[in-house]
């Protein structure tokens, strides 16, 4: 039998694709990804955001018995549990399918490839599934329910490989969280929390084992709504006292519930305690001045220029006019 798997628009390896191909390979099935034939009995396609669902529709032209999952496709469906408990099949991705995927924005070739290495020899997975919070703005609540442990740190380990990527949704709400960081430490992994983590739940223990871990990348977190300020910033002041500013990075939600000003204030709060932001629009669709408000910042372009003359935005607001300024693009 031949199956064909999908990674729509992830950048990182999809682990229910992985296990997918685990299972189907075990059955003596042949696997295709990538390049998909379009006589293969099974396609499989994984979209992880809702913006990207109806383009992806557009492949039952060409695969008709295609089925669809992931988070920005249908929340609700989930892997089997006898799929979802097989070890991913880390064989489906190259080194430069992986590379296609990040090789955009600034950095040299060989850096990306050599962090597209990185990625494909790493471990994956959750140790938890589900979130303590009930955030109106997040699917995990509904998707994954109540915080829970899923694994030990050991079952992601790779052999041959020293990284791991968590999964977890909240790490730092985790009641084990001390004991899994002081396992990475011990064992020597670097880690790259993808979720984030919970600033507000740090505390002098918790800031102090992310200190002691080495980490793939910028450990950041979220402020996501204006009457967080208070947790945030009490959480950022810990959490510097043991991991410097620059190894940190916020998120910043806007276009759900606050405004431009609530916006400007929150970059300019951190960027003023020395804490890099960056700016994530609301399922990926916000005002003319939403999109350029995000280039700006996440481009860094605010460290050469002012917003009032950033060029962009100057020149959208005089060819648009004050009445489409607030209107929402995709």
């Amino acid at each position: 039998m031949k199956i064909g798997l999908i990674d729509y628009d992830g950048k990182i390896p999809n682990l229910a694709l992985m296990k997918l191909s685990a299972y189907h390979k075990a059955r003596g099935d042949e696997v295709y990804f990538g390049s998909i034939p379009n006589d293969c009995e099974k396609v499989y396609c994984s979209v992880l955001f809702t913006w990207n669902k109806a383009k992806a529709e557009r492949l039952r032209l060409a695969y008709p018995n295609i089925e669809f999952g992931g988070t920005g496709y249908d929340i609700e469906k989930k892997l089997p549990p006898e799929i979802d408990a097989l070890e991913p099949d880390y064989d489906l991705y190259t080194t430069g399918e992986i590379y296609s995927r990040i090789c955009r924005g600034i950095g040299t070739k060989k850096a990306k490839l050599k962090k597209a290495e990185t990625i494909r020899n790493m471990g994956i997975g959750f140790t938890t599934r589900g979130c303590v919070r009930n955030c109106a703005f997040c699917v995990v609540p509904r998707k994954e329910g109540k915080l829970r442990q899923a694994s030990e740190i050991r079952d992601i380990v790779r052999p041959g490989s020293n990284v791991i990527t968590l999964l977890d949704n909240n790490l730092t709400a985790d009641p084990h969280c001390l004991d899994k960081l002081a396992e990475i430490r011990d064992r020597g992994l670097t880690v790259d929390i993808n979720q984030g983590i919970d600033v507000r739940l740090i505390t002098e223990e918790k800031a102090k084992a992310l200190s002691e871990v080495k980490h793939l990348r910028s450990l950041h977190y979220a402020w996501d709504l204006m009457e967080h300020e208070d947790a945030v910033m009490q959480g950022i002041e810990i959490l510097s006292k043991y991991v410097k500013k620059w190894r940190q990075m916020c998120f910043i939600l806007v276009g759900f519930n606050t405004t431009f000003e609530q916006d400007m204030y929150r970059f300019r709060k951190l960027t003023e305690i020395g804490v890099d932001p960056f700016v994530m629009i609301y399922n990926k669709q916000g005002t003319v001045q939403l999109r350029q408000f995000a280039r700006w910042v996440n481009g860094r372009i605010y460290k050469v220029c002012d917003w009032e003359e950033y060029t962009p935005w100057v020149r959208a607001k005089q060819s648009l006019g004050p009445d489409l300024i607030g209107e929402v693009t995709g």
